[in-house]
């Protein structure tokens, strides 16, 4: 019976034992080379429109709307910066998740050592039984 709890409460452990912070169907390497790349674009539609309109702005005869479109060029390299976040999000969370499966095979690994000494425990233990019953 005694095994039994034991067996269950180990159980009851080891499903407990999770990552909260990871959510491994969206967190992959291609999400996150999708958010680089998208942050990429992003950055670059920004800097592209920035620079036009000071072109514009200085050397034509054009004159736009400077604050409209430097709030637009702002807006894209803010989306940029967000992409470029949800990309580092992505990365620390895969490698979190590696380090989760490493810490689990180092206890199932643990879990097998403690095993295989109680078992050698018993057998030494049935093994001197066995010669201080002989002896008598």
């Amino acid at each position: 019976m005694k095994k039994i709890w034991h067996w269950l409460l180990e159980k009851i452990k080891k499903d407990m034992q999770t990552d909260p912070f990871t959510i491994t169907p969206r967190r992959t390497k291609l999400s996150y080379y999708f958010d680089s790349f998208t942050s990429i674009i992003f950055y670059l539609m920004g800097l592209y429109l920035m620079l036009i309109d000071l072109y514009h702005e200085l050397f034509t005869s054009d004159k736009t709307d400077f604050v409209g479109t430097a709030l637009m060029a702002f807006i894209l390299i803010f989306g940029g910066l967000l992409f470029r976040w949800s990309a580092y999000a992505d990365i620390r969370a895969i490698n979190r998740y590696r380090q989760y499966l490493k810490q689990q095979i180092i206890d199932q690994r643990q879990a097998l050592r403690r095993q295989e000494w109680l078992k050698s425990a018993e057998q030494g233990k049935t093994e001197l039984e066995q010669k201080l019953n002989h002896k008598e």
